[in-house]
């Protein structure tokens, strides 16, 4: 059975904007339920850095694409690029972003 590309491709974009949603709110247990320790690590500082400072993201424009996928018996990855418009505070515009993230299953 093969990979359905465009249903996970709208399932990463779920959980693209569920972490920004989760990043916005603080909200460490739905963080940690789709991180590696090491990524939920690097985002507790950044989210301790930001104190009690309020966040908005706002998901403009999203898009998706599959650049990898890997199967290693136990567990399968996949590079997602995520690219679009992105806005993060009330008054600002919305600005362009392109990140590939690294989504593994076992």
């Amino acid at each position: 059975a093969g990979l359905d590309t465009q249903a996970f491709l709208r399932s990463a974009k779920v959980y693209f904007v569920r972490l920004q949603a989760a990043w916005d709110q603080g909200n460490l247990a739905d963080i940690r339920e789709f991180t590696t320790p090491e990524m939920f690590a690097e985002i507790k500082i950044d989210l301790d850095s930001r104190g009690n400072e309020s966040n908005q993201t706002d998901v403009v424009q999203l898009d998706a694409e599959l650049v990898a996928i890997e199967d290693r018996g136990i567990e399968q990855s996949a590079s997602v690029r995520f690219h679009g418009l992105i806005r993060e505070s009330a008054n600002a515009s919305a600005a362009p972003f392109d990140e590939v993230w690294n989504l593994s299953k076992s």
